[in-house]
């Protein structure tokens, strides 16, 4: 049976050093003055606008007011965000990721995509340092809506249009670090496998009864197993 298999970006295939909050904490200081903090907030498995409406209600605005700012807070997080990528000192690429992403777009069975809050410019910025780009042709982002639930039956109507497959959702295998990524996946009858790259803690992650765990994605032998099965 043939695979969707769509990644998330931050804390499952990178580690960013934080680029990413450094980036939309500049983008609010430049709109609002530099007293908007962005550490009351955990970012993990949240989209780009979902974390900024949290941040801004923090600061106690005003729903119509929020959304009708997160389309300019995001074209001034863009702008900054390759800097904060270049000043990152600590931006790797996590453990077993360029073995699995070689094997499976070799593979016949498996088409590949990516699942992220990011906004597309931004998931693209990401990943474009260690080249990974090149293995994904389509994906659903944080630009697509500002809910992640929404975003697998997004990512598979393109990976059926890019890919001219009819993708079922029990042939969707989403991958991610946190809560959200499996909550995500099983909302849509999806198979979700949760890897323990990010900062969720393991049992969190266990919580939600992923239909597979693994505390990183090295053992490609197994993890190829679990995306087949």
């Amino acid at each position: 049976m043939t695979r969707l298999v769509l990644f998330d970006i931050d804390e499952t295939m990178i580690s960013s050093d934080g680029a990413g909050r450094r980036a939309i904490g500049k983008a609010l200081a430049r709109l609002f003055g530099g007293d908007i903090s962005t550490s009351k907030v955990s970012m993990s498995g949240k989209t780009d606008p979902q974390i900024l409406t949290e941040i801004l209600k923090h600061c106690r605005m005003e729903d119509q007011e929020i959304q009708s700012r997160i389309k300019e807070i995001l074209d001034i997080y863009i702008t900054l965000l390759q800097d904060e990528i270049d000043k990152s000192g600590y931006y790797i690429i996590h453990r077993g990721i360029p073995e699995l992403l070689d094997l499976l777009h070799n593979h016949e069975k498996v088409f590949l995509g990516l699942l992220t809050g990011n906004i597309e410019k931004g998931a693209r910025m990401k990943l474009e340092p260690f080249n990974l780009n090149r293995y994904f042709p389509i994906g659903a982002y944080g630009s697509d809506s500002a809910s992640r639930m929404d975003l697998p039956e997004i990512a598979t109507g393109r990976g059926k249009q890019h890919f001219k497959v009819d993708f079922r959702p029990e042939q969707v295998t989403i991958i991610g670090d946190s809560i959200y990524d499996v909550r995500c996946a099983k909302g849509y009858g999806a198979k979700s496998l949760a890897v323990n790259t990010g900062s969720t803690e393991k049992e969190h992650l266990l919580d939600e009864k992923p239909d597979f765990f693994f505390e990183d994605l090295s053992d490609l032998e197994d993890v190829l197993k679990a995306i087949l099965a």
